[in-house]
């Protein structure tokens, strides 16, 4: 044999061995929800998983561009190998069987908060990996504060959550210029998260259980706060808007001093239109009578889909537990802010039939008692009657 074809030979068989292996790593894709994760973080999380999981080229699909959920994916036999979203998001399809068990390869859950955990286990299965929470708390226009000589009232030491008194006293005050405070809105089921934080919070009562197992929605604690809200309304010292988006565009123009649903993305969202109308603000816990910041929470989380393929499958729970582990993916994903401490953490209504059922059934009761269609003990009455019918 020549040696041009001995060459040529050579050079044939390293191609295709070159282009067996190419073959062999398999592409893995990464859904990431609309709202789960802002764009560069996303982008950059993925690279990470692609540098610390080299065994296969990890690549992401968003929804925000694709306009596919993670629904539309799974219906078309297109299940990506992670999903970065919502618990919510990801239950149907841990009730199919379809995602993996994570609980052996996820580190540090005996840190994390009991009901973040809770709407990620499945029986007794982590489904998916708590990645960080966005904590909705109030947004205050510091210099309205200081112009009613309220700014007291914002020092972290004396006044590290307003009791009800208080503040009843604050929107007391910015009344007696003829000016409500704040504006409320009646709630729908995309923007109702604020309300019944509030109405929770206030004197401390919470619609379901710790474990989220047991509606509470008749509950003393409830009907104080609901009533409490239907009383400042009716007597004008919160305004009611005609929507969420109203009452925001009003707070970040200046014109209202408290805003009900505040979190750190919607400050990141709205620091430019703030910086041009010289607002600043400060955020608060909700105001409640047990003295400790009452947490409301939207969590995130990672799941792996199980494959055909055991070895892709392997891959996909080492990348979900290395977005838990790694350092420098902490630090991306900042404090996380899933992590037990001395707060009072409000069960989610984001996860499971029942407790999208009991939103929309509290919700109407807001609405109702909000517009003097019913009285609160009836209205709420009604809630947990039909609660405890589907048990």
């Amino acid at each position: 044999m020549s040696r041009f074809f001995v060459r040529t030979a050579a050079a044939l068989f390293a191609v295709m061995l070159f282009g067996s292996g190419a073959m062999a790593q398999e592409t893995m894709r990464v859904y990431i929800g609309r709202d789960a994760l802002d764009r560069q973080t996303a982008q950059q999380l993925v690279e990470m998983i692609g540098r610390a999981v080299p065994q296969a080229q990890w690549t992401a699909e968003y929804e925000d561009e694709t306009g596919e959920n993670l629904r539309a994916l799974v219906l078309s036999d297109r299940a990506p190998a992670l999903a970065i979203c919502a618990p919510g998001e990801a239950l149907p399809w841990a009730q199919e069987g379809m995602l993996l068990h994570l609980q052996q390869a996820i580190s540090g859950q005996s840190r994390m908060q009991m009901q973040v955990l809770d709407c990620c286990v499945l029986g007794e299965n982590l489904f998916m990996a708590p990645l960080y929470a966005r904590h909705r708390q109030m947004a205050v226009n510091v210099g309205r504060f200081e112009d009613q000589r309220l700014d007291y009232m914002l020092d972290d030491l004396t006044h590290p959550v307003w009791y009800p008194t208080e503040f009843y006293q604050i929107l007391e005050e910015f009344l007696l210029d003829d000016e409500p405070a704040m504006d409320v809105w009646l709630p729908e089921i995309e923007t109702s998260a604020a309300l019944e934080a509030l109405v929770q919070a206030m004197y401390g009562g919470s619609l379901l259980s710790g474990d989220g197992t047991v509606c509470q929605a008749d509950a003393p604690e409830i009907r104080a706060g609901l009533r409490w809200l239907r009383d400042a309304v009716d007597s004008g010292l919160i305004a009611c808007a005609q929507s969420r988006e109203e009452a925001l565009l009003r707070f970040i123009s200046g014109e209202t001093a408290i805003f009900a649903d505040w979190s750190a993305q919607e400050a990141e969202r709205q620091k430019d239109a703030l910086a041009e109308n010289g607002v600043q603000v400060k955020a608060m816990p909700y105001p409640t009578s047990i003295g400790l910041p009452v947490r409301a929470w939207e969590l995130t989380g990672v799941c792996a889909f199980a494959g055909s393929n055991p070895s892709a499958d392997a891959l996909a729970v080492k990348a979900a537990a290395f977005l838990n582990e790694d350092a420098q993916a902490q630090t991306l994903l900042g404090s996380r802010a899933i992590w037990q401490d001395n707060a009072v953490w409000l069960p989610s209504l984001d996860t499971g039939s029942r407790a999208a059922t009991l939103r929309s059934l509290f919700d109407e009761a807001m609405r109702q008692v909000m517009q003097g269609r019913a009285e609160t003990a009836e209205a709420l009455e009604r809630v947990q009657a039909a609660m405890d019918a589907i048990k």
